[in-house]
């Protein structure tokens, strides 16, 4: 059978916004009556809620994770990355040489690039060990380290390219995790299809970096335009002998262009997100069995956005909610072609380990939900 004529079986998330509101508003008020030492429980709740609102074939996601496991695991993140940083940041600049303390917190940004993606593969890691669909557990196996080094390696092109190596670098990090990925004793592959690895992602990609650079050109064109239509500069030679309105009134206009300019930017790199998204779900596979994506970029544009917004306007406290629609956008688009011969997989071999999310969570890297 080809993969064209294959069954198709869609994901479906139930999750209700005003469902998880309601916990996310309970878990933001012990957070802060704790000082943020709840967070870890919190974390953990959500994900539960999220996990257990996933459907495939009829049957739901289980979380089994533990929040003694993240605490256990941010213990073990201070001395990796919360003293190291308070020393540095806090410390040194009121000891060392001005210039020397520069230059370690340079140092330090660099090594926090490969500590970054090591993060995001110990994260990915913990929460697929602690999924299981019909009682199977997922896994991730390989090296957190090899990932860290070959992803700073891509950083670097990336840089040295302006940019234009990203494309190829956020494939080959795809392929990096989903080729170590694990559901039981079946491995997930990233297959080659016989086509670029960055197909239908080349001209979106194009039109972000250099929608990019045009944003804030735009921006500032339309506030002005805007502001002067409205009669703002008649307003402002007639009060010009108050220096400190007239500066009021630029720092205004200011903060409006550059709110437009990062909202012009997300739009611009819209399509680019939703292009890369799809190309990665559809070189996912899983014992034969295919995956597909339908992100759109006005949707995906819409979700990001109102994402922003939550995380923004509630200082962060609300973001796993921005999680959560992240979550289900993506979840209501997913389907599986064709169908793994379930009967046949056993339980995974990959070790489960016994510490949470560690640096992941001192970077904070999926918003409390499991958005990696």
């Amino acid at each position: 059978m080809t993969l064209e004529a294959a069954p198709t079986q869609a994901f479906a998330h139930s999750g209700k916004l005003g469902n998880v509101l309601g916990l996310a508003f309970k878990n933001a008020g012990l957070t802060l009556a704790t000082l943020t030492l709840y967070r870890f429980w919190a974390r953990t709740s959500m994900r539960r809620r999220l996990w257990s609102r996933v459907w495939v074939m009829g049957d739901p996601l289980e979380y089994t994770g533990s929040a003694w496991e993240l605490f256990r695991g941010f213990l073990i993140s201070l001395p990796c990355f919360f003293l190291p940083a308070i020393f540095i940041f806090y410390i040194a600049p009121l000891m060392m040489d001005p210039v020397a303390a520069t230059w370690l917190a340079i140092a330090f940004y660099i090594i926090a690039n490969p500590l970054i993606a090591a993060a995001r593969y110990l994260m990915r890691r913990y929460q697929l060990s602690r999924t299981r669909w019909r009682g199977i557990r997922f896994g991730l196996a390989g090296s957190s380290a090899r990932y860290a080094f070959a992803s700073f390696g891509w950083t670097i092109l990336q840089t040295l390219s302006l940019g234009w190596y990203t494309p190829a670098a956020r494939m080959n990090r795809a392929k990096l995790m989903w080729d170590n990925a694990r559901f039981g004793d079946q491995p997930f592959q990233f297959v080659d299809d016989g086509e670029s690895p960055q197909k239908g992602m080349w001209w979106p990609f194009a039109m972000g970096w250099f929608g990019s650079l045009l944003a804030m050109f735009v921006a500032y064109f339309i506030v002005f335009m805007i502001a002067f239509a409205a009669g703002l500069g008649e307003y402002i030679s007639q009060s010009a002998e108050s220096s400190e309105q007239a500066a009021m009134i630029f720092v205004g206009i200011g903060i409006a262009s550059l709110v437009l300019g990062l909202l012009l930017m997300t739009l611009a790199w819209a399509p680019y997100n939703a292009a890369a998204m799809n190309r990665i779900a559809s070189l996912i596979e899983l014992d034969g069995a295919r995956f597909k994506l339908k992100a759109k970029t006005f949707s995906l544009f819409g979700i990001t956005l109102a994402g922003w917004l939550i995380t923004i306007f509630s200082l962060t406290l609300l973001a796993p909610v921005a999680g959560f629609l992240q979550v289900r956008y993506v979840i209501n688009r997913l389907e599986v072609i064709g169908a793994p011969k379930f009967s046949e997989i056993g339980q995974g071999i990959v070790p489960e380990g016994s510490s949470g999310e560690g640096l992941g969570d001192a970077f904070d890297l999926d918003m409390g939900v499991g958005v990696v």
